[in-house]
């Protein structure tokens, strides 16, 4: 087998990898993504929610930025 040969096997064995990668998504799951500012320095942010952590949607959150909790879903 020549190196050509060789390398366009290679290749196709990781185009193979990454089909299966992206099958790995079932259809079932759902990506809820929220965006929350800070009252206090006004950055702003989005936070990615998974159908699983859905109760996670009503807690407050932290501002990644300076830390305050005093901040507003969006």
């Amino acid at each position: 087998m020549n190196k050509k040969n060789e390398f366009k096997m290679k290749a196709d064995d990781e185009l193979e990898d990454l089909d299966d990668f992206e099958d790995e998504d079932d259809g079932n799951s759902h990506e809820i993504i929220v965006s929350y500012a800070c009252e206090d320095c006004d950055y702003r942010w989005e936070v990615t929610f998974e159908d699983e952590e859905d109760e996670m949607l009503n807690e407050s959150q932290y501002c990644p930025m300076c830390g305050s909790k005093n901040t507003t879903q969006i």
